[in-house]
């Protein structure tokens, strides 16, 4: 009787699994982008925080930002930023990506990237400014 319960449950697990792994995306790679600055703005204001983007991609580019979280005075500049971002080919997609804006003092200058921000491109980019 175990058997029977047990051979019907294992083949529900593979075929979860099997969805799950099928639902992971392979994110872009990018190719070109602009260094971010931390918003003049926010330095004035002394403000740091984060902000969460949905990026939708048309296969090489950037074609829609949408703010799903994050403090208004950060988001234009993690916006405009992530519009200067360049993919090679793909397929089409969406993903999040998250600007954080710190106050750590000014990062050294990353030898690859040329930028002083810490870019874990495409999901995760820190800004830091000593305030």
């Amino acid at each position: 009787m175990r058997t029977l319960f047990l051979i019907p449950l294992s083949c529900c697990l593979g075929v979860l699994s099997a969805v799950a792994q099928q639902e992971t995306p392979t994110l872009p790679t990018l190719t070109a982008f602009e260094c971010p600055a931390y918003p003049s703005m926010a330095v004035s204001m002394r403000i740091a925080g984060m902000v969460k983007l949905q990026v939708t991609t048309d296969g090489l580019k950037v074609v829609d930002v949408k703010v799903t979280s994050g403090y208004p005075v950060l988001a234009p500049d993690a916006i405009t930023n992530v519009k200067t971002w360049k993919f090679a080919d793909h397929a089409p997609i969406t993903f999040t990506t998250t600007y954080l804006y710190v106050n750590e003092g000014n990062y050294k200058r990353d030898k690859v990237t040329k930028c002083s921000a810490k870019m874990e491109l495409p999901t995760k980019v820190t800004v830091s400014r000593r305030f």
